[in-house]
């Protein structure tokens, strides 16, 4: 529900400027917000989980009515128990150890694979695969806390630092970060509804590959958002301007000439590659291609920029004009599929940039103090010296990472 990116935007703020007992206040109230929600949550779900005929709806027989009861039990339990995670991943940020955050969550997939395999030598039924996932998220949340609290140790769960007035700053920011999810939802799933209505199942074949293999572009955007994001969440909390700015000028830079470069290599080998992908069953013409690859370039001009909004939990504007850019793409998906086909839903997702472009970037300079003829000469300044600053990374990157 977006409490954990909330709580620790706030706990590495407070921990900057020296507020210990701010950011364990902030800790310990997020935590028994998110923990009371997940066990009210499985309270539920034991409660209701028996009285549902899961077993129709995957035709099965009615006598494993109770496996798939306990399988629902245990999956449901997962999920809610997971969302204490990402609060207690807030004290590697705020302890400036967001990396190993990034490198924990990298092993919980083979953690789940690990044990689901060990299960599955055993036996086949769900419930004995859903609890192993259960299980895999236990080790993992026990790992978790254990590795975050020795991260920071001054910043630690108790119950006297619970504060209920910290529950209606959470939800509120919270709820709008739902507007995110929400909103990729309505775009990356809506159109192919509006395609699968208006063109028909092969467009949607065509469209949703084509896009897929496109949009493996915005990883790049994904992972230069996650390095920089804990960074500045602590340079704007702590009214560092000038180098929130230049930090800001340099992750914006970084991601548009990467992402021009990859579309570029797209647009030149990203048939072939489509071809070898689908076995050539589906033909992607190669302007159809091009038309696809023509929003990662206006996608990356605010995507990186937004994570001034999310990191300095200022994202509420962001999070509604988000929403309503998306549900806008959808409408222009309808309009544009209908009289220009693919091509006009390949197209659509342009609405989004367009609309979010001009206000992403002049509130990210708001926030960071800086203005549009700093921002630009900024931005030139860091594209003429990132060859330099490559070349001595490379010879001696302990100078340049200190």
């Amino acid at each position: 529900m977006g409490f954990g990116s909330v709580s620790a935007n706030a706990m590495s703020i407070a921990m900057a400027n020296g507020d210990v007992s701010g950011a364990r206040k902030i800790l310990s109230s997020t935590v028994a917000l998110v923990f009371g929600i997940s066990i009210a949550g499985i309270i539920l779900v034991i409660s209701i989980a028996p009285f549902i005929p899961w077993e129709s709806f995957v035709h099965l027989p009615a006598s494993r009515h109770r496996e798939l009861v306990y399988t629902m039990i245990w999956l449901c339990s997962a999920v809610f128990l997971s969302f204490t995670t990402d609060v207690l991943s807030g004290r590697f940020r705020a302890a400036r150890r967001a990396h190993l955050s990034m490198l924990l969550d990298s092993f919980k997939p083979w953690l789940e694979l690990i044990l689901m395999a060990i299960a599955l030598n055993f036996s086949i039924r769900y419930d004995y695969l859903a609890l192993s996932l259960l299980a895999s998220l236990l080790v993992y949340l026990f790992i978790n806390t254990w590795l975050s609290g020795r991260s920071l140790p001054a910043l630690a769960f108790s119950f006297k630092d619970i504060e209920v007035s910290q529950f209606k700053v959470l939800l509120k920011k919270g709820v709008a970060f739902q507007a995110f999810p929400l909103g990729n939802a309505l775009l990356f799933q809506g159109n192919l509804l509006v395609v699968q209505t208006i063109l028909g199942p092969i467009a949607v074949a065509l469209f949703a590959t084509a896009r897929t293999m496109v949009r493996s572009i915005n990883q790049v955007m994904e992972m230069v958002n996650a390095i920089i994001w804990p960074e500045l969440s602590i340079l704007i909390g702590t009214n560092n301007l000038v180098k929130a700015a230049r930090l800001h000028r340099i992750a914006v830079g970084f991601t548009f000439i990467v992402s021009v470069v990859c579309v570029l290599i797209l647009s030149l080998f990203g048939h072939s590659i489509y071809e070898l992908w689908t076995r050539k069953a589906i033909y992607l013409p190669q302007h159809l291609l091009v038309l696809f690859l023509l929003p990662i370039i206006f996608n990356a001009v605010w995507y990186t920029s937004s994570v001034v909004h999310t990191s300095s939990n200022q994202h509420e504007g962001l999070a509604l004009r988000y929403l309503i850019a998306c549900t806008l793409a959808i409408i222009a998906c309808g309009v544009l599929s209908y009289y220009f086909g693919v091509e006009g839903a390949a197209l659509s997702t342009l609405t989004v940039d367009l609309l979010l472009i001009p206000y992403v970037l002049r509130r990210s300079l708001e926030l960071t103090g800086d203005t549009v003829n700093q921002f630009i000469a900024g931005l030139c300044t860091e594209i003429k010296a990132a060859p330099l600053m490559l070349n001595q990374l490379i010879r001696n990157p302990k100078k340049i990472l200190g």
